[in-house]
């Protein structure tokens, strides 16, 4: 038999097993470190500056900064920093190399209020050792499953560091958070174009078992069980939905096993499991949003195709501290149209970009996506929604900060702007409660079921 029949025979057992190749090789992964940062980055600054080398200098909280501990407000490391310059609609074309089809789409839709303030761009905070030496176990093992809706070989940390495939930095987006578990209370609030608002307040358990700085490198996803998110979610307002308690199981495999989602509804009494939340299914107050829209992207993945295009130099929100800062009012923070631009600190840094095309067939309000993801920190920070005829609809900022307790960057509020409707939703706002907690005890997964979601509900 020819070379060519024992890879074709290769190739068939690969694919019987659902696997797809995606490990690099053991020289590749060297780099990591050495010629690349430790999570994979470009460490050199660009050609200009603008973007400086990667320093690697914070690790927790600076020395020079008070900090009262978790589940209090996060002192600002850049506080002091001066505005660069601000890019408006008048000047936007001086930085249009710098600007994505999101950015200039505000400019052109808002051209009298939105603005930018660019800020210095920094790049110290730094990662735990035994994360980094996770996501280089996963750089030669991790492998996408299932086509790309799991993941296999996966120790914690970032999956796929060295990534090849638009797929495998989108699962990067959803397995690079640093925190094991996330407490604490936060409210939704949609702003319409008369500027009035509708709000929602939640209260949120969550935990991650993957994240559990514990877990020695070479424990994998299949050691944990078949969940790598647990998520409850608890409504104070509006009235109408108080008590409403909301549990959400998400798998490591989308295509073997589903999520499972548990809902009480006061109203009846009774737990109800629910089977279609996920896609585009809508959420939030104003309807600004789909359930698969929260952190840019989430859930399963098989109804686009996924492509990694070329890393691009962009303004993206980025150490948003002054965002979150406490007793801000919502008067001020929320006006119409979008929030006030004053409180958005934007940076330049380099991003990878992931575009999604709805696949023959499938269906979903989204023809398109685009997706923005931060080289340093792997997370979404910027997503374009385009409808069913390629006309740009959603345009969504997320702001990101370093969180010092678990050392590593974390997901901050999101704003999620309809273009066409002049409306916008601003989802994890903390400004009229405590910062999240992302350093609280696990519930474990027992917390999370159908009968604690009763018990819970029934209290």
């Amino acid at each position: 038999m020819t070379n060519l029949y024992f890879f074709l025979l290769l190739i068939a057992a690969q694919l019987s097993l659902g696997s797809a190749w995606a490990k690099v090789p053991e020289q590749e992964a060297a780099a990591l470190g050495d010629t690349l940062t430790a999570v994979g980055a470009n460490p050199a600054a660009n050609a200009d500056g603008s973007i400086p080398a990667y320093t690697g200098s914070m690790l927790g909280l600076p020395e020079n900064l008070k900090y009262d501990g978790p589940g209090t407000a996060y002192p600002d490391p850049y506080a002091d920093d001066p505005v660069l310059f601000t890019v408006t609609a008048e000047n936007r074309k001086q930085y249009e190399e710098f600007l994505n089809p999101a950015l200039e789409a505000m400019f052109a839709t808002y051209p009298e209020t939105f603005k930018m303030n660019i800020y210095p761009t920094h790049r110290d905070g730094r990662y735990l050792d035994i994360y980094n030496e996770k996501l280089k176990y996963n750089a030669v093992h991790t492998a996408l499953f299932n086509g790309e809706d799991g993941i296999e070989g996966f120790t914690g940390s970032v999956a796929f560091p060295i990534p090849k495939t638009g797929a495998e930095v989108i699962w990067n987006t959803r397995t690079s958070g640093p925190n094991y578990t996330m407490v604490g209370t936060y409210s939704d609030i949609a702003v319409f174009s008369n500027g009035s608002r509708s709000v929602r307040k939640t209260s949120i358990v969550s935990e991650y078992p993957y994240a559990n700085p514990d877990n020695k490198v070479g424990v994998l996803e299949k050691d944990l069980g078949i969940y790598a998110a647990y998520v409850m979610t608890n409504v104070d307002k509006p009235v109408r939905d108080k008590g409403t308690i909301t549990s959400v199981l998400d798998p490591y495999d989308y295509a073997t096993n589903a999520r499972e989602v548990w809902r009480y509804l006061p109203g009846s009494r009774r737990v109800r499991r629910a089977p279609t939340v996920g896609y585009d299914t809508p959420d939030g107050p104003g309807g600004f949003i789909t359930v698969d829209d929260t952190l840019g992207f989430n859930g399963a993945m098989d109804r686009f195709s996924w492509t990694l295009k070329d890393k691009q130099e962009l303004f993206i929100p980025f150490h948003n501290y002054k965002f979150d800062q406490q007793g801000l009012s919502y008067d001020e923070l929320l006006p119409a149209y979008h929030v006030n631009p004053d409180y958005i600190r934007y940076e330049k840094h380099r991003v990878w970009v992931v575009e999604a095309n709805l696949k023959e067939g499938k269906r979903h309000i989204y023809g398109k996506r685009r997706f923005y993801v931060d080289e340093d920190s792997w997370n979404i920070v910027m997503t374009e929604n385009y409808d069913g005829r390629g006309e740009l609809w959603k345009v969504v900022l997320i702001n990101s900060i370093y969180e010092y307790n678990v050392k590593g960057y974390v997901n901050r509020a999101m704003m999620f702007h309809e273009l066409r409707a002049g409306g916008y939703i601003v989802i994890r706002l903390v400004n009229d409660s405590a910062p999240l907690d992302y350093t609280a005890p696990p519930k474990g997964s027992h917390y999370y079921s159908s009968t604690n979601v009763r018990k819970l509900g029934r209290r």
